[in-house]
């Protein structure tokens, strides 16, 4: 039988859990918004709006960081990188194509 003090570490773990994964989100969204401006030279008006999309990525990512430093927990490294890593690919990919 679940204690009052085990549910709220497993509500608490979810919450990080949660926190972390929309973390990682925006580090891979930021990445590849970056990789996609970078190939909007001849597109003024999309590239502004990208880079204020970029900015607004940016400001989450920061918010989210600082929810789980509130809460005793930082930012996951491993999923951080991994998210980088698969935008990093999908804008080699956009690149041929």
């Amino acid at each position: 039988m679940l204690t009052n003090g085990d549910r709220h570490a497993d509500s608490k773990e979810r919450l990080v859990q949660w926190l972390r994964d929309a973390h990682a989100m925006e580090e891979q969204a930021e990445t590849m918004l970056s990789g996609q401006i970078e190939r909007l030279e001849n597109y003024p008006e999309i590239r502004d709006r990208m880079n204020t999309h970029l900015e607004e990525t940016r400001q989450q990512a920061k918010r989210l960081e600082q929810c789980l430093d509130w809460i005793g927990d930082g930012s996951s490294t491993l999923k951080d990188a991994g998210g980088k890593l698969i935008a990093f690919g999908q804008n080699i990919g956009g690149i041929f194509a």
